[in-house]
């Protein structure tokens, strides 16, 4: 197996409790010679991807990221953003519709794009 399906198949056994639709290769191990190049789009080709393998209209992502160049692809694609910035961490020069400090935050984000607040839970 590659190095990439290793990580990725890591990954899925570190979060076993998440399910998971959809596994592709980040970009940034293209065969041939590396370039700077062949890194210009890796963040488009990768989202790309992800959206031709599923009839979800982009509108419908939230791409969770903690790199500019995915973070302005996927806004550039339509899709809402989520930049994961722990506290005392650099701001990033893309901005996100959203920003959390930990990959656990991110069920409050689609729980608010979805209209689902703690407050309304409580009230009802």
């Amino acid at each position: 197996a590659s190095q990439t399906s290793a990580e990725m198949e890591s990954l899925t056994k570190q979060l076993s409790g998440v399910e998971f639709n959809l596994l592709v290769p980040d970009g940034r191990r293209r065969g041939g010679e590396r370039t700077e190049k062949s890194y210009d789009s890796a963040a488009e080709d990768v989202l790309d991807n992800v959206l031709s393998q599923i009839d979800v209209p982009p509108l419908k992502f939230v791409a969770v990221s903690d790199r500019d160049d995915y973070l302005k692809a996927a806004r550039d694609a339509g899709m809402f953003t989520c930049r994961v910035r722990p506290l005392n961490k650099r701001r990033g020069n893309v901005t996100a519709d959203y920003n959390v400090e930990d990959a656990g935050s991110v069920q409050d984000v689609i729980n608010e794009i979805n209209g689902i607040s703690f407050n309304f839970a409580l009230k009802h």
